[in-house]
C-alpha cells in the first residue's frame, strides 16, 4: 500500500489543503496500523495524490482491522497486476462514538472540508456520515454494512452519497428460511432472547419466512416469542404451545450457549417424543460454528452471503495470508478494487452537476473482469465488477446481493 512519507505531507505545493492539515500524529498511527500487516515498505513509499481518499477504521477489534487490511492490500496486487496504480489514501482511526466531522477541516462558512471519497469505518453511524457527505460534498463508501441499519439508508440518503459495498444480513436470513421450506419446515416458532443482538434479526426472519410461504405460528398476538427463562409464566406458556401446535421447527434468535438456549435444549432433551421439532438458528456462521449435534437436526449458516467470484478470492487470500478470508477481509478487498476504477478514469457528473467518484459504477451492466474495468474506466466508461463480495450490482442508499449457504446438523 503506498502512502506518503511525513516528509511529503508537509509539501504544500504538492497537497490539497485537506490533505495537509491533517496531523502528523494521525499519520503516524495510520503507518503503524498499515505498517503492522504490510511491512516496512509502505512507510517508505510516496507520491503525488491524484485522487484523495480517507479510509477510516475503528478503533478497537484489532482482528477485523488486519482482517480488512489484509484484503484491501490483496486488492492492491490485483489493481497492480492489471497494471494500474493502487490509490494512496489517508488511514484514520475513529472511535465507536466519534464525530466523523471532527477530523476535517472547516471552511469559511464552518462546512467540513472533505475529499471526494470517504471510507466508512464498518458498522457505522449512517446518521453521522449521511450528514458528513452532504456539508462535505462528499461520497461515502459503506466498506462493511450489514446490519438493520440498511434499511434506513432510503430515508437518509435521498441525495444517493452513501453508496453500500456489501449484501444485507436478510440475504443470510433468507437463506435460512429457503433451506427450511426446502426440508419441510413450513411451520415455525421464533423464540428470541432481548437481551442478545440475535434477536435483532428474528422480525427480519419472520417477514421473509412468510414471504416464501411459510406460517409463523405463536401463541400470542405477536410473532416473536421474546422471553428469558427467568419469566415463569411466559416461559410455561411457549412449553405448553410448542405441545399443542407441534411446529415443524423453532427458530432461536439467541446465542448458543445462552440461557434461553440452553433451558430450551434441556426441555427438548427431556421430552424426547418422536416429534420434536427441528431446530433453525439465526447466527452468524462463526458463531454457528459452535453449535454442538443434537438428538434433532439443526439448520445453520455456513457461510454469509457472497459474491460469485468467492472462491476464487478465497484461494487468493489463503495462499497470501495462510487462512481462509472472511467477509471483513472481503470487504478490504472489494474497497481497493472500487477505489482504483475510481481514480484511473474521470469522475462522472451527478445529477446534481458534481463530480461523482462512484458514479461510474453500472449496476446492470455484465461483469467484466479488474483488468477489463479499468481499461473501460481509462476510457471514460462505466463498468460493474465480478463480484467477490457481492454481485457487484452497486447503488447508492442500497444493499447489493449476494447468496448465503447453510448447512444442515444431522440428528445425533
Amino acid at each position: 500500500m503506498a502512502l506518503p512519507s511525513e516528509a511529503d505531507t508537509n509539501d504544500n505545493t504538492q497537497r490539497p489543503s485537506w490533505f495537509t492539515r491533517l496531523s502528523c500524529l494521525r499519520w503516524r498511527t495510520a503507518l503503524f496500523v498499515v505498517a503492522s500487516v504490510v511491512g516496512c515498505q509502505a512507510m517508505a513509499a510516496s507520491r503525488q495524490i491524484s485522487a484523495p481518499v480517507v479510509l477510516l477504521i475503528p478503533e478497537g477489534l484489532e482482528s477485523a482491522r488486519q482482517s480488512f487490511l489484509q484484503g484491501l492490500v490483496l486488492g492492491e496486487q490485483a489493481v497492480r497486476a492489471c497494471g494500474a496504480e493502487p490509490v494512496a489514501m489517508v488511514i484514520q482511526s475513529l472511535g465507536w462514538d466519534d464525530d466523523p466531522t471532527a477530523l476535517f477541516p472547516r471552511d469559511a462558512d464552518n462546512q467540513p472540508v472533505l475529499p471526494p471519497l470517504v471510507v466508512a469505518p464498518y458498522a457505522a453511524d449512517l446518521r453521522s456520515f449521511s450528514r458528513l457527505a452532504q456539508d462535505g460534498d462528499a461520497r461515502v463508501l459503506l466498506g462493511h454494512q450489514r446490519g438493520p441499519s440498511l434499511d434506513s439508508l432510503s430515508g437518509l440518503d435521498e441525495q444517493g452519497r452513501l453508496l453500500p459495498l456489501l449484501p444485507s444480513r436478510r440475504d443470510d436470513l433468507r437463506a435460512l428460511a429457503q433451506a427450511a421450506i426446502d426440508r419441510g419446515w413450513t411451520r415455525v416458532m421464533v423464540v428470541s432472547d432481548p437481551t442478545a443482538l440475535e434477536g435483532d434479526f428474528a422480525q427480519p426472519f419472520v417477514e421473509l419466512f412468510e414471504g416464501l410461504g411459510g406460517t409463523v405460528l405463536s401463541y400470542t398476538q405477536d410473532d416473536v416469542q421474546s422471553m428469558t427463562p427467568g419469566d415463569r409464566e411466559r416461559w410455561a406458556l411457549l412449553t405448553k404451545d410448542l405441545d399443542w401446535l407441534g411446529p415443524d421447527a423453532l427458530v432461536l434468535a439467541a446465542p448458543p450457549d445462552g440461557d434461553l438456549a440452553v433451558a430450551l435444549r434441556e426441555r427438548q432433551i427431556g421430552s424426547l417424543s418422536g416429534r420434536d421439532p427441528g431446530w433453525i438458528w439465526l447466527l452468524s456462521s462463526p458463531q454457528a460454528s459452535a453449535v454442538s449435534a443434537q438428538p434433532w437436526p439443526q439448520i445453520v449458516l455456513s457461510q454469509p452471503a457472497h459474491g460469485p467470484n468467492w472462491k476464487g478470492f478465497t484461494k487468493a487470500f489463503s495462499q497470501r495470508w495462510g487462512y481462509a478470508p472472511d467477509l471483513i477481509a472481503a470487504a478490504g478487498f472489494e474497497t481497493s478494487r472500487v477505489l482504483a476504477l475510481s481514480s484511473v478514469g474521470p469522475s462522472p457528473l451527478a445529477s446534481d452537476g458534481t463530480r461523482d467518484p462512484l458514479a461510474w459504477v453500472a449496476p446492470s451492466a455484465q461483469p467484466v473482469s479488474l483488468c477489463r474495468a479499468i481499461a473501460l474506466r481509462r476510457e471514460g466508461e462505466s463498468a460493474r465488477l465480478e463480484g467477490v463480495a457481492s454481485d457487484f450490482a452497486l447503488r447508492p442508499g442500497r444493499a447489493p446481493t449476494g447468496g448465503a449457504e447453510t448447512r444442515l446438523i444431522p440428528a445425533q
